[in-house]
């Protein structure tokens, strides 16, 4: 298409009917741009993957600076400013499996867990498919409370983390201990476990799955250091979102000059049904593509898939212009000689590539053979036109 109408359809871009909008019946009013869509793509990415037992919760931010009222700032994140989301993603592979946008007071949780904190309730309403099956998901200091664990403890689910610790209902000796590098205190309730451990400086965590057990680290710097098992693998599985959203970056597929929020979040939705179609690509055991790669064969198969039939389009005061095959420059093709009609035996095509130059005199060049490409469907001189319209997306 052309720019002029790729420009109008992003101008009219509209994912719901205002006129049906309904505040007081809406599940979440601030996003009913976007809600039915956002709730579609979620929906697909739990029915199409089942994700291993390690999982992760994290905060994820897209950049946008335009006027909204929930826009959040988190100093750790490279965007700083935009729209947060809570996300689950698979600790190993980064696989996006729920996600629930932050609006402010707003924000939809599940109404189950309303009578929690807004970070107990975001993790449980996350979790909510996955409970009562044995996972065990991965939380930073900003979710992580006994509160938490001992709901998920009820409901067959593992977890460990990083924890604040001046949280409530925590051990009252526990951030009060001072402890000397490579030193560590725990206390235990039933199948928790919290626990300080001195490195560079105090490191508080609890898990459900850990002892106080240690194991030997080599470190960057050459160095073997003894560690506690739960540090251990708090750092291999909370990265899962970070993952994700790192890999996101690297192809993005929106625009800082986009200043509807509702079509910057469309366009981040695209990116995240982007990487969890190339983690499902490196999970069917074939030689994957790199992400790159990856996403370039995407696009080819969409022009492809939805091509318009190759007509010609004639506008006023241009020439003639053939919708191009998108698969010309991918495919495997073969020489092939015209077959015959029922008027002529030895019937000629005007070759599409000597016909798109003009002579000396600007005059358009006319010229017919009896090869053509039988994919393509064009007529092509055996040399060198047939090498150059495969080869070439320029001729």
């Amino acid at each position: 298409m052309s720019e002029y109408r790729f420009s109008l359809i992003m101008k009219y871009f509209h994912f719901t009917n205002n006129e049906e909008f309904d505040e007081a019946t809406h599940p979440a009013p601030k996003l009913k741009k976007i809600w039915e869509v956002y709730q579609i793509i979620v929906t697909n990415f739990q029915r199409t993957y089942v994700p291993e037992r390690d999982v992760s919760v994290d905060e994820s931010l897209m950049a946008y600076k335009g006027r909204l009222s929930w826009i959040q700032y988190i100093a750790s994140k490279r965007a700083r400013f935009g729209i947060k989301s809570y996300m689950l993603c698979e600790s190993s592979t980064g696989y996006i499996w729920n996600s629930v946008i932050y609006t402010g007071k707003g924000t939809k949780f599940n109404p189950r867990y309303s009578g929690y904190g807004m970070a107990t309730s975001s993790v449980l309403t996350l979790l909510e498919p996955l409970l009562n099956q044995g996972y065990c998901v991965t939380t930073d200091n900003f979710y992580t409370s006994p509160e938490l664990y001992e709901v998920l403890l009820q409901n067959k689910t593992d977890a460990y983390g990083t924890v604040r610790p001046n949280r409530r209902d925590m051990p009252s000796m526990f951030a009060k201990k001072k402890l000397k590098t490579g030193e560590m205190v725990a206390w235990q309730k039933g199948k928790m476990m919290a626990m300080r451990w001195r490195d560079k400086k105090d490191v508080c965590l609890m898990s459900t799955v850990h002892n106080t057990s240690t194991a030997m680290v080599h470190t960057r710097g050459g160095k073997d250091v003894l560690k506690p098992q739960v540090v251990i693998d708090y750092n291999n599985t909370m990265g899962g979102v970070d993952r994700a959203d790192q890999a996101m970056t690297f192809y993005p597929a929106m625009r800082k000059q986009q200043k509807k929020y509702y079509k910057k979040i469309f366009r981040h939705l695209l990116e995240q049904c982007l990487w969890n179609a190339y983690i499902l690509h490196r999970a069917t055991g074939d030689k994957p593509f790199v992400h790159s790669e990856f996403i370039w064969k995407v696009v080819e198969r969409i022009f492809v898939t939805h091509q318009t039939p190759s007509v010609a389009v004639n506008r006023p005061g241009r020439r003639a212009v053939d919708v191009v095959n998108p698969e010309c420059l991918t495919g495997r093709h073969f020489m092939d000689y015209i077959p015959p009609t029922s008027k002529k035996a030895a019937p000629t095509r005007m070759c599409v590539v000597c016909c798109s130059k003009r002579d000396g005199n600007g005059k358009k060049v006319r010229k017919e053979t009896r090869f053509h490409c039988p994919d393509c469907d064009v007529g092509l001189c055996a040399v060198p036109c047939f090498k150059i319209y495969h080869t070439q997306d320029v001729y």
